[in-house]
């Protein structure tokens, strides 16, 4: 888990931590407003930060991740109204990305993709939680940034195209009854891209330890859902998120469970 800082003095090691931490909230204030404007057709840049209840701009004393949100009890200076917590909690699980790409890779070319798809990752599951609805352009953004950074492992891109090939024939049967023709054309559901997706991102080699991770946070999602009495259906996006991060982070973790 730590394979990037072993062997460095334990000070430069604090300070990737800190730096890593701090890089962090920030993107995770960047994917709060994509959170927000994404779903509302409103581009990133059209207008400064802004309360999403009074429309009041925010000076630079509200803009502080996590540190503004606490201290203000998670309300609007301006119109007291409160604001979800998951903007928080969003911050420091970015955060959280943060550092752990920094300990397994440095602030090396695989660190930059790795955050790039943890950030768009938890923006995705944010939006499904909030909205009820799959971005198409936020999956697009996670299979960019996870093909380059297959290539940038592999130094090829068939292990990407198999991977891909693979999972998502495994998810058209799994999910083939919600394969239906609307106007003559056959729409993907969201699963089957989403699993087509993670395995093009992890690879051929990688594919079973995300198929097992999805599998099992799946089941636990389903079973916290009928314990809490919820008649709404598992948000797939969940499981998702972290079934692709585990291989991409600990790439050999599935030697450990083989050996």
């Amino acid at each position: 888990m730590f394979d990037a800082v072993e062997g460095l003095e334990w000070n430069l090691v604090a300070a990737g931590v800190i730096w890593a931490l701090a890089l962090g909230f920030a993107a995770g204030n960047y994917a709060c407003s994509l959170v927000h404007r994404l779903p509302r057709g409103r581009l990133l840049l059209d207008k400064k930060p802004y309360c999403g209840n009074c429309g009041t701009m925010l000076a630079v004393k509200d803009l502080f991740p996590v540190i503004s949100a606490v201290s203000l009890g998670h309300r609007c200076r301006y119109c007291k109204q409160s604001f979800p917590l998951s903007h928080t909690w969003t911050e420091i699980i970015v955060g959280l990305v943060f550092v752990l790409a920094f300990l397994q890779y440095n602030f090396s070319e695989q660190f930059l993709f790795i955050v790039l798809i943890g950030t768009f990752l938890i923006t995705l599951a944010a939006i499904h939680t909030n909205e009820d609805v799959v971005m198409g352009r936020v999956v697009l953004c996670i299979a960019i940034f996870g093909l380059l950074f297959r290539v940038l492992q592999d130094h090829t891109i068939y292990n990407a195209f198999d991977g891909a090939l693979y999972s998502g024939l495994a998810g058209v049967l799994l999910w083939r009854k919600q394969i239906k023709p609307v106007a003559h054309v056959y729409s993907v559901p969201a699963p089957v891209l989403l699993l087509l997706v993670g395995g093009m991102c992890v690879g051929a080699f990688q594919m079973f330890l995300f198929w097992g991770v999805f599998a099992v946070c799946y089941v636990v999602a389903w079973v916290f859902k009928q314990l809490s009495g919820s008649d709404k259906a598992v948000l797939i996006t969940k499981p998702f998120a972290v079934a692709l991060m585990i291989p991409i982070l600990y790439p050999n973790l599935i030697l450990a469970f083989l050996w």
